[in-house]
Order: structure tokens, then sequence, then C-alpha cells
């Protein structure tokens, strides 16, 4: 394996706790941030990578982490995902509009591309792995329907996965070599593989020709929008994506729109624009954020784009808007 991390905040001064775990964390995973439920907050990292993969055994005192909107778009790593692994305690993980409720022994599937949360009362031990998603598509087609769901602990091929990297969490004295860190790699990636192939609860995929019936539709409609809603600062959030996370067919998806009288892109983008006069409005009593940082926080990429759109929806331009000048 490469070179083994530590890292903890016990040494520090506590009102400077929080921002140099802030620090910590960005480091292993870039764009999170971790806010400490009480005072004598306390927290452990150990990094070390194998192969492609890496891996990081995390303890902390109750806290909630938040994927951080990504902001103006740079450089990024690799999309990759995470297999988060409870260790020790409880948490609620929430993605997607997905909630999984992981204790010792559960596990459950990351998109570093989403927005996620994790939360815990109590003190929190977790083993956390994150896969390129190029090598995870090589053993898992479909890794985005694991997202968000509580894979049990009590199931054979979930043991054998949290053994293993139980097994292989940070330590100094295992083997630095390419050929064996590619080889326990790999057996990492079947043995995930193998606990992907169990059956998790699918969402109901409509035939596109058939009669879908009304209460099902409204159901999954209400689920469609609550997505939406939950993403918003996603800039790649389509139909595609919602689908995709809640498992059902992008005909469904454009049905459950449909009954809204209005497409995905439609809603999409007027969910954003409100969204953002309504961090507009904000700013304005606060005196804070920019007209562009508030465009890229919501999930715009272009800021042309955005101050027509926002135009055309409000009647006044986003400066106007936050110096509060109505339309006529």
């Amino acid at each position: 394996m490469g070179l083994m991390e530590r890292f903890s905040v016990d040494t520090i001064a506590p009102e400077q706790r929080r921002d140099c775990w802030n620090d910590i964390v960005a480091q292993a995973f870039p764009n999170v941030a971790v806010d400490p439920r009480d005072e004598g907050f306390t927290a452990h990292l150990v990094r070390q990578p194998l192969g492609r993969l890496d891996f990081a055994y995390v303890n902390s005192s109750p806290a909630k982490v938040c994927r951080l909107p990504q902001g103006r778009p740079q450089r990024a790593e690799e999309p990759y995902f995470k297999i988060h692994a409870q260790h020790r305690g409880s948490s609620v993980n929430r993605q997607g509009g997905r909630e999984a409720v992981l204790n010792d022994g559960d596990w459950t599937l990351c998109d570093s591309r989403s927005p996620y949360s994790i939360a815990f009362a109590d003190p929190n031990q977790m083993l956390v792995v994150k896969l390129p998603q190029s090598l995870l598509a090589q053993r898992v087609p479909d890794p985005e329907r694991f997202v968000g769901v509580r894979m049990g602990g009590d199931r054979p091929e979930s043991r054998m996965l949290l053994s293993l990297l139980r097994s292989l969490a940070p330590q100094a004295d295992l083997p630095s070599e390419p050929g064996w860190t590619g080889a326990v790699a790999d057996i990492l990636l079947d043995v995930l593989a193998l606990a992907c192939q169990s059956d998790v609860p699918r969402k109901p995929t409509p035939d596109d020709t058939g009669a879908l019936a009304h209460g099902a539709l409204a159901h999954w409609t209400r689920q469609v929008r609550g997505h939406v809603d939950a993403n918003l600062r996603d800039p790649c959030l389509n139909s595609t994506r919602i689908a995709t996370a809640l498992g059902i067919s992008s005909r469904y998806v454009q049905m459950a729109f449909a009954t809204l009288g209005t497409t995905a892109t439609a809603y999409i983008l007027a969910r954003r624009l409100e969204l953002a006069a309504a961090t507009l409005q904000r700013a304005r009593d606060i005196a804070g954020g920019t007209i562009s940082d508030i465009a890229y926080d919501v999930g715009f990429n272009d800021l042309s784009h955005f101050s027509r759109s926002f135009r055309a929806h409000f009647g006044v331009s986003p400066r106007a808007y936050r110096a509060g000048r109505s339309a006529a």
C-alpha cells in the first residue's frame, strides 16, 4: 500500500477544531463539510491508498456531514463512488431522495457527483472506500441503483464485504507492491459485486404502452418533485438522472411531469430560479453573496443563461431583483 496518513483534532484548541477538521476532510473528500454537534468535538482520520482505491477510517463524535454544492466549474478528479460501511455506531445517510439508516455491519453506496448528507447523533466509526466510477462500472453496471440504499449486515454477502474491509482497514504493515495491492483491489471489487447481486427492492417500472394506475403515478410524481428539490444544486440534474436515482423509467419521469403540466427541463429551471430569487433576497438582507456565486450555487453553469432566464421569469435582472426593484 501507499503511505498511510493519520489525522486528529484532539490536540487542537476546542474553538479551532471545527475549521481544522473541515480542512482535513476536504483533502480526503473534496467538496465535503462537517458540522460538529457539540463543543467537545473529537475526530480521527486514517487514510491509505490501495491501488486505484482509497481507504479511510473515520472516528468522530456527533456531527452532520454534507456534500457542498459544486460552485464554480473547476477541474475535478475522476467521478467516484464511496462505500460507507458502518463499523461502530449508527448513521443516517441521505442521497437522491433515499434514506439509509446504518447500524453496525450495514453499508451503502454514495455517489460523489450528487449532494448527500450523513448524520449521527452518537460517536461514529465508519469505513469509507473511494471507488473510481470507471473501475466500479466494470463490476457493477448500475451502481446508482444502490446509492442511498441500506445493505444489511445480516446478509452473507455483506458480512463478507465488511469482514474484508475491516481486515484491510488502514494499517502500516500491509505490503505495498503494486501486484499485491492490485490483486487485493480486484478481490474487494469482486466481493462488492457479489454483494450487489442480491435483490434490492426496485421501484416499479411501468410498461410504457400500458395504462398506469392513477394512485401509483401520483405517488411517483411526489417522489420526482421531492428528488428535484433535494438535488436542484446539481448542474447535471435531468430526467435521466432522476429516473436512475429513483429506479423508475425515463418515460415514467416524463409522465410524472406531464401531470404537472410541464416538462423536466422547464420544472427544474423554474425551481432553480425560485431558489435563486429567495437566495438573492436573503443576500440583500445580509449583504452577502455575489450574483455569479448564487447562480452557480443553485445549479446553473452558464451566467448568461441564468440572467436571461431570470429576467424572463421575474421581469427584472438578478441585480435589480436583489436591489429590491420589482417589474412594473
